[in-house]
């Protein structure tokens, strides 16, 4: 399962028709930090890595969005896994 961390937007490359998209699950700050310290979730940051670099949730990985296809096989193989995603600066 993929969760976004508020706030989130659709992927456009994949996903329900246009009009028709699922809401996009969201998780607390609070869960976020209980999933990182138990390590029950990956959080994944999918902006560029110099984005990445100038500032991130503590424990996260970078994955630019671009090579998100690529990547997320070997990356997560485990299906079942939770994943968190986002796109900004920790505020």
């Amino acid at each position: 399962m993929t969760t976004s961390v508020p706030p989130s937007a659709p992927s456009a490359a994949s996903g329900p028709p246009a009009g028709h998209e699922a809401p996009i699950p969201t998780i607390t700050r609070d869960e976020l930090r209980r999933g990182l310290k138990d390590r029950s979730l990956v959080v994944v940051n999918v902006l560029p890595r110099e984005s990445f670099l100038n500032g991130r949730i503590a424990g996260s990985i970078n994955v630019p969005l671009a090579e998100m296809p690529e990547r997320a096989p070997e990356l997560f193989p485990e299906k079942s896994g939770e994943i968190v995603t986002y796109c900004s600066k920790p505020t």
